[in-house]
């Protein structure tokens, strides 16, 4: 139905709608829709919505499948883009040939130059399924600092790039990381978890605010390109929110949803002051950027989860929780009384049970329910876990693109069975747990449609097709990349899905995917992108 007021935009010529609204998805009479001030005001027939157009310009879809943007419910997006001016090592299929494409970016920079690498690479690819070493690096880089991260949890470096953060023979491992060694006690220069990387991370050139908002604009026109209109980003500092702000609002091109770093290292005190000083850093939101909440990274990732039983590779090591539960608990609490929702990163099951201790003690003060709190990556529940999270009303954040990537890193870790179980997207959207969909990239790629099909299908990159009985379908994993993820977001009554009220975000595909094989899946292509009912793909400069 029509409002009062008209049109600013009709879209017509639709083969056809997945609307997300209820069943069934794909509704071939609906071809057209009318848009206003950015929101769809009327969906109807090319005829019905015709009627309404007047003078206003008339969009035709030519015959493609329409259905809402896709939301990535967890997504580095400024890590992912900065990261493209890093060495490139993802096609690496050997130790050397990591080391070429780090030999060539060593030719170009004078001697002393950090060589920056990009994190989305996994050793599972190379032909040795190992790291490589300091030495290894030497070779290639023997006056030059090397800065390799995998992911988000291990960095490798040099022996300069050691020698530079102060780590010799004869360092102490820090609580919460590890200095690796091999089994003569010799550094490999592979550093495992924040506590341990942090003093060479901190003498890495900084990217500048120019060069963030470049980044930012450069990440918007690849992730419109793939049919992604809005991004929820974990863990950001102040200044990359503030760079954030100043392009998201003016390009209105994606929709972003941040949220603030919290940092395990300050003391109870100065934590509670800066959580209580985040409403008026925060300066509230709009449709196009808001403040989502806080980020606790409470466990590693696949090398360091927090687990109740040993890691197959290792009998005396279980990972370790970044923080205690009574800090943890307080975390939440002083987020939850004043309003502010807290996403925890949870890998191992033992973490997972900790964050839902934390979150059952602010939910004995008051109910959590509604109030938009909710677990990152939920790798591995145990009995209840899955229970506790309805009871509570806590959202749950998953990525398929982390098992097809580190699947073989798993096994080696966890063991075939624990790999196989992870991520459990079946059991998690059968337990009536609200579920966002998303990628975690860097770690993976950010690619959407790769991600689809891998919670079709389980596939993975290295290991094959891994716990086949947690697949969801195809229709599953679109509703959690839209519906799902618009209420992780918070703005469930305004995204996720095509209806008379909610924003035009929407993409126009060459193919129906409900009707496609998962291998068409992984396939699609996106002809264009609409954000706000304006396109912003193909944009100009695009073929």
């Amino acid at each position: 139905m029509a409002r009062d007021i008209g049109p600013d935009r009709v879209f017509i010529n639709a083969a056809g709608m997945i609307t997300m609204q209820g069943q069934p998805f794909f509704e071939d009479g609906l071809t057209a829709l009318a848009v206003r001030d950015g929101n769809i005001i009327a969906i109807g027939s090319g005829e019905s919505i015709l009627s309404m157009s007047g003078r206003v310009p008339v969009v035709d879809l030519e015959r493609a499948v329409v259905m809402p943007g896709l939301i990535d419910s967890h997504n580095h997006f400024l890590s992912t883009a900065l990261g493209w001016n890093r060495v490139q090592i993802h096609g690496a299929r050997s130790i050397d040939q990591l080391l070429e494409s780090i030999e060539q970016r060593v030719r170009e920079a004078p001697p002393g130059e950090w060589i920056l690498c990009s994190s989305r690479w996994h050793e599972t690819n190379l032909a040795e399924r190992r790291m490589p070493t300091a030495a290894e690096l030497d070779r290639v880089a023997p006056n030059h600092p090397v800065y390799l991260p995998r992911g988000g949890h291990v960095v490798v470096t040099n022996t300069l790039g050691l020698k530079l953060a102060g780590i010799s023979p004869d360092s102490t491992d820090p609580s919460g990381g590890e200095f690796v060694r091999d089994g003569a006690g010799r550094l490999t220069g592979m550093l495992l978890e924040r506590p341990a990387f942090s003093s060479l991370a901190r003498l890495l050139p900084q990217p500048g605010e120019d060069d963030r908002r470049s980044a930012i604009r450069a990440g918007i026109a690849a992730y419109n390109q793939v049919g992604i209109t809005a991004v929820r980003e974990p863990g950001l500092t102040g200044e990359e929110i503030q760079s954030y702000q100043a392009v998201i609002t003016e390009e209105k091109s994606i929709r972003a949803s941040l949220m603030w770093r919290v940092d395990l290292g300050t003391s109870p005190e100065e934590r509670r002051q800066w959580v209580q000083g985040l409403a008026s850093k925060s300066e509230g939101g709009n449709q196009w950027l808001d403040i989502w909440g806080l980020k606790v990274t409470l466990d590693g990732g696949v090398e360091g989860g927090y687990f109740y039983d040993a890691y197959a590779n290792n009998p005396d090591f279980k990972g370790f929780p970044f923080t205690s539960q009574e800090n943890l608990t307080a975390i939440v609490e002083e987020a939850h009384h004043i309003d502010w929702r807290v996403g925890v990163h949870v890998v191992g099951d033992a973490a997972l049970e900790l964050a839902l201790d934390a979150f059952q003690a602010a939910n004995a003060r008051s109910s959590t329910k509604g109030r938009g709190h909710a677990l990152e990556h939920a790798f591995t529940p145990v009995h209840r876990s899955m229970e506790r999270t309805l009871e509570m009303g806590i959202g749950v954040t998953l990525q398929h693109a982390l098992v097809y990537s580190l699947a073989g890193n798993m096994q080696t870790y966890w063991g075939d069975r624990r790999a196989a179980d992870c991520t459990p997207s079946r059991a998690w959207i059968d337990s009536g747990a609200l579920v966002g969909a998303g990628t975690d990239s860097p770690v993976t790629g950010y690619d959407p449609w790769l991600n689809i099909y891998g919670f079709a299908t389980r596939d993975t990159e290295v290991a094959g097709i891994i716990g086949p009985e947690h697949c969801i379908s195809i229709a599953e994993a679109l509703r959690a990349y839209t519906v799902g993820s618009a209420e992780i977001f918070g703005r469930g009554s305004a995204l996720g899905s095509l209806e008379v009220g909610k924003a035009a975000d929407f993409i126009c595909l060459e193919r129906d995917p409900l009707a496609s094989s998962p291998d068409q899946v992984r396939h699609m292509k996106v002809t264009r992108t609409f954000v706000g009912g304006r396109q912003v793909y193909p944009g100009p400069g695009c073929e």
